[in-house]
């Protein structure tokens, strides 16, 4: 056991999600939030997918962990992919090394490389998930949604297997009933 480890990575329950920081969302979803949601979308592809569906949500627990020690970087944030590359994968190794877990490091490298089907499952997973978070704010925040619509050719150009682009099309529909919503006149009461 490692208290050091474990008092490292409980940063990520309180660190905001920088996608929502920028739009103004109140109250934004943490990392945790994030992560934790991920690894069921991940469980339930890797099955449809014929993959170790707990592997598959261990990536997902791993996929941010580098988070917790160069935060939440994001296109916005003026911070290169090869530096945030670089900054990740040391703050990845390290915390693998403190945490006494190497394959901590295998695994965020693996899910990085994209180069296996579990990465890839895992990929889809971290784009579904945060396009159920972009729904839930188009829910609660209507005056939000216009600024929350780059979102989804963002997450449509990444996805790799065929049950996430189906995801997709699902979650895309759903956008559509919120938007016709949110433009319709509200009934007073």
């Amino acid at each position: 056991m490692n208290l050091a480890f474990y008092e490292e990575v409980g940063k990520l329950k309180t660190l905001p999600r920088k996608g929502w920081v920028i739009r103004g969302i109140p109250n934004p979803e943490s990392v945790a939030d994030h992560m934790y949601r991920s690894q069921f979308v991940a469980y339930d592809l890797a099955k449809i997918l014929g993959e170790d569906p707990v592997a598959c949500a261990f990536m997902m627990m791993v996929h941010d962990l580098a988070e917790a020690r160069v935060g939440d970087l994001t296109p916005h944030c003026g911070v290169s992919k090869e530096q945030k590359a670089a900054l990740e994968f040391q703050a990845a190794k390290e915390l693998a090394e403190i945490s006494g877990n190497p394959e901590f490091l295998a695994v965020f490298l693996e899910y990085e490389r994209k180069q296996t089907l579990r990465a890839h499952v895992c990929n889809d997973a971290d784009q579904i998930e945060c396009l159920m978070q972009v729904l839930t704010y188009s829910k609660q925040y209507p005056v939000k949604q216009p600024l929350l619509e780059d979102f989804w050719p963002y997450a449509k150009a990444k996805l790799l297997t065929e049950p996430g682009k189906k995801m997709f099309d699902e979650l895309w529909q759903q956008k559509l009933s919120i938007a016709r919503y949110n433009a319709s006149p509200q009934l007073g009461i």
